[in-house]
């Protein structure tokens, strides 16, 4: 069974016989019935009962005449999405929880007022994961930091961000990493381009970090940085969800480790019109 035995199938039901299918198929009508047989034989089951010149079709016809309209309709609605130039069908977005939090809720409202169609998934992880969720056509497209360049994908700085270090709120200043050696870093999970700036911010000054725990969310690192736990470090952006930021001390980072460019990256190729409106919308002035 193919395509064109549904459209033959569609014709003969919605003209009532094989003459007026034969017309609207373009075909000679001994064809139409040679192949609306041969169907039936395939199925193993009549689609048609013949009554002299008439065809009544049977509840199994009718079945598979609803599921032929729709295999059409649907064939119809994905030429229609892949041929488009407007953005259509579902976009797929990776991002670190940050971005996600801070940055993309006005973007994705944009982007979702102007293409209701568009149907948005939204999925938070560490770079290392989302990229690799990329590459295997988990995702659409992702922002992500510290992604190193390949063949690929397509990228577009999106976002800058300025990494902080934070503490209790008593804390003396912390200069450089002997400021703080000894001390529990509370962190994401490896994979995390935030961790791993973190930990070479040690190593630069020829320390390795103790003990590392592994957290959350960034609610979870301030909450147990404000408890004494230890310290963190967290985009500045993110300070603003906290509800009291009086029990953190923020000390800066060098540019080498708190300067970061978030990027939007996706596979070359893949869902170009759902792309380009995205990068759209994160501009604010985006008309």
């Amino acid at each position: 069974m193919d395509i064109a035995d549904l459209r033959m199938l569609i014709a003969v039901v919605d003209n009532g016989s094989i003459t007026g299918a034969a017309r609207t198929l373009n075909r000679v009508p001994s064809g139409v019935t040679t192949r609306l047989l041969q169907l039936e034989a395939t199925l193993g089951v009549a689609l048609f009962l013949r009554e002299k010149r008439r065809l009544v079709v049977t509840p199994k016809g009718r079945l598979m005449y609803q599921h032929a309209r729709r295999i059409l309709e649907m064939m119809r609605e994905a030429e229609q999405q892949v041929t488009s130039a407007e953005p259509a069908g579902k976009l797929r977005i990776g991002a670190m929880e940050s971005t996600a939090a801070v940055r993309l809720p006005e973007p994705l409202a944009r982007l979702h007022q102007r293409y209701p169609g568009l149907a948005l998934e939204l999925t938070t992880g560490t770079s290392r994961w989302l990229y690799e969720q990329l590459l295997d056509n988990q995702l659409d497209a992702i922002f992500a930091a510290d992604i190193g360049s390949d063949e690929i994908t397509g990228r577009a700085v999106a976002f800058e961000e300025q990494l902080v270090l934070i503490a209790p709120a008593a804390h003396p200043p912390v200069r450089d990493p002997h400021d703080i050696a000894g001390k529990t870093l509370l962190t994401f999970r490896e994979g995390c381009s935030y961790r791993t700036r973190f930990i070479g911010w040690f190593q630069s000054g020829h320390l390795e970090p103790g003990n590392i725990v592994d957290l959350a969310s960034y609610h979870a690192i301030m909450g147990g940085v404000a408890a004494g736990m230890g310290v963190g470090i967290v985009p500045a952006a993110v300070l603003a969800l906290f509800p009291d930021k009086r029990t953190l001390s923020v000390h800066a980072l060098p540019p080498t480790t708190g300067d970061v460019t978030t990027e939007i990256i996706w596979r070359n190729g893949m869902g170009q019109a759902n792309i380009l409106a995205l990068q759209a919308c994160l501009r604010p002035d985006s008309s």
